[in-house]
Order: C-alpha cells, then structure tokens, then sequence
C-alpha cells in the first residue's frame, strides 16, 4: 500500500516531483507489505546502486539511518537518508560521514576505530599488511588530530574537511559518488516526461554504458531514449578515461587519449597521501 509524499517534508525539498515519486516507489518495492526495509535489502541498496561494499561500512550506514534504533528503515528514515546520501550538502556529508566513522558513538574517531575502518579496505583492495596500515593511521591522525590528544574529535574533524573536502572519505567509502546519485535517478524520469526534463543528468559525457548493471535494462533504455540522436562517447575496452568519437581530425588525439592513465577511484584516501 503505498503513502502519498507530503511535499513540504523537509528531507524531500532537494528532490523533484518525480524524483519523490520515484523514490517512493522504490522504497515500498524494498520494503514490501511489512512497510520496512530490513538490513539485508538496504545492503543490497548500498552494493548494487550505490557501488558501497565494504561489510563493516554498510552496517554503520544502516545503523546511522536507523533513528528509532528498530533494526529496520521506515519511510521517513529512507527518504532522510536518500536526502543525504544523494543529494545532501557537504556540511550535511561531513556530520554523517563523522557518525558512520565513529564506531563506538562516543564523538571521538580513536585510532583504533581508523585502524580497524582501513584494515578492512585496505588489507581487502591492495592487499596492503598490518602495519602499513598502522603507518597510514599515523599519517592521517597527524593530518587531523587538531588539538593532539590522540584521537579526532568533531571539531577537528569538521575543520579538517573544511581545509580538504577530498578527505571527506578517508576511512572508507559511505557516500554515492556522482555517477552512481545520476544512475539511480535515471527512472524517475520517463518517455513522456516534458516539463520537467533531465537533461542536466543525462547529457552529461563521462558516463561509461558500460558500468550500467546488465540486469537494469530499463535504466540504459531510458539513458538511451532520452540521449537519442546525440553522439555519444566511445568507451576505450581497456581504460576508464573516455576516447571521443573517432574522426580523421582528431584520430592522433585519441591515440594519445587511450594511453592516460586511470584517475583514482578513490580520491579521499588518494589525498591522504599529499
């Protein structure tokens, strides 16, 4: 049974009519007759759609959503959440990203909860021992621990992102980057839809077709409908950087193109590093 959206709910003024709409109806796809999403459906939210699969991060995320403590996610807790996730500000970021990081919920990130957050990732991704990652968490809590007493409080964390947005993620991925915030909004939007277009979303060139899940079928058919009669970019097989399209004037310049180098997916931990 589905509820109607009240507009003036403030966690929903970021959001278009259709994306409301959207999102409402992908929550009670969730959350089926019981009218909850349980932990193991919202996980499966956060890897499929959200590209956010660290096990330990995905639980912090549910429990931060979580506000009654239930052990499941109501529609108000969906739609606040989504607020943040997709389309929250960076001061919005910043305090959520800060509660998902303190494990314990005592306002302090300790050492050990940064050990124990990069560990994961880390040992994981690039396979990378025990004490580099130690040395990793020296490095960052000298970068963040304003008022060194040996752990991150919220000042010294909010003053930190303030100085280097890039750092925002530094223990580990538990936002939506762009791309993914634009892929699942994709069907909000349908064939019949004048007034309130996306192009803004849709035209956009870094989109790799490729990424799109081959189970969202409906998704790329919509991309494609919408981006219909445009050129689109030709995806190089072998590299993550986008090669234009082919012509006799620039076929050098795409020579060169295929040869750069990928940009890190991971800019909060790439900027750990300067």
């Amino acid at each position: 049974m589905s509820r109607k959206s009240s507009p003036n709910d403030e966690s929903k003024n970021c959001f278009s009519r259709n994306e409301i709409e959207y999102l409402d109806k992908n929550f009670y796809q969730l959350a089926g007759s019981n009218e909850k999403i349980d932990r193991t459906r919202f996980r499966d939210l956060l890897t499929d759609d959200f590209e956010i699969d660290d096990s330990l991060l995905m639980d912090r995320v549910f429990r931060c959503l979580d506000l009654d403590s239930d052990n499941y996610i109501n529609h108000d807790e969906f739609m606040r959440g989504m607020s943040i996730l997709l389309k929250g500000s960076i001061d919005e970021k910043m305090k959520f990203c800060f509660r998902v990081y303190d494990l314990n919920g005592d306002n302090y990130i300790s050492k050990e909860e940064m050990y124990q957050m990069l560990k994961n990732t880390l040992i994981r991704v690039v396979e990378e021992d025990e004490d580099g990652v130690k040395e990793l968490v020296e490095i960052i809590l000298k970068k963040m621990d304003i008022d060194h007493d040996g752990r991150v409080s919220e000042l010294d964390w909010y003053t930190t992102i303030e100085k280097d947005n890039l750092l925002l993620e530094a223990f580990g991925k538990c936002l939506a980057n762009e791309k993914a915030v634009e892929r699942y909004l994709l069907p909000a939007y349908d064939e019949n839809e004048t007034k309130e277009s996306p192009k803004k979303l849709l035209s956009f060139p870094h989109i790799n077709l490729n990424q799109f899940d081959p189970r969202n079928k409906k998704r790329k058919a919509i991309y494609d409908t919408y981006n219909k009669g445009l050129t689109l970019p030709v995806v190089s097989p072998n590299k993550s950087n986008i090669v234009e399209k082919k012509t006799e004037e620039n076929t050098e310049n795409t020579e060169e193109n295929t040869d750069t180098a990928a940009q890190p997916d991971s800019p909060g931990q790439a900027a750990i590093a300067h």
